[in-house]
């Protein structure tokens, strides 16, 4: 009777150390972006333990500046990358992951106007924009579904009239969550 109770025991436990449940997770981050700031809203799906893909909403508000004239510049886009964690330390409780993948998306300039006065006119336009990004995410556990995430990414526009580097930075919360 206890030879198979532990054999049932060992069982059990062995299914249970096996079974993976790889949760997904959505974050909100704010920061600087470029010259001004911006935010993301991401959402993870985790492949394996050491995998995710990642597919992020972004808004940038800034001001491009051309001489001594300020014009108001703003992008939307949306990307989808790859991630692998490269470093983790007390079991996942921080973990350092890189990414990248592809972006699409749109930049308004000077609100749609081509004039900012009587004398200056804007040399670019509102566009579609489209490209590639290399991201680093910094996850730290904070309980059991909120951690905090440091974000930096390389947005590399292909097609923009504003520049086609820039740079994001932001610090903001990840939840998880099994589905």
């Amino acid at each position: 009777m206890k030879y198979r109770l532990f054999l049932i025991l060992v069982i059990v436990i062995g299914a249970l150390g096996t079974a993976q449940s790889y949760t997904n997770t959505f974050s909100a981050s704010g920061g600087i972006f470029g010259d001004g700031y911006g935010g993301e809203l991401a959402y993870n799906t985790n492949l394996s333990e050491n995998t995710f893909t990642q597919l992020a909403l972004n808004v940038t508000l800034t001001n491009y500046t051309s001489g001594t004239t300020q014009i108001p510049y703003s992008s939307y886009t949306a990307s989808y990358s790859f991630f692998l964690t490269i470093y983790s330390r007390n079991r996942k409780m921080q973990a350092l992951s890189i990414g990248a993948g592809a972006l699409a998306g749109y930049e308004a300039v000077n609100g749609g106007n081509s004039e900012i006065t009587n004398v200056v006119s804007v040399l670019g336009e509102s566009s579609f924009i489209y490209g590639g990004v290399l991201s680093a995410d910094l996850d730290i556990i904070i309980s059991e579904h909120i951690s905090l995430v440091l974000k930096t990414s390389q947005f590399y526009h292909v097609n923009s009239d504003f520049g086609n580097f820039t740079n994001y930075s932001g610090i903001g919360l990840r939840y998880y969550f099994n589905l």
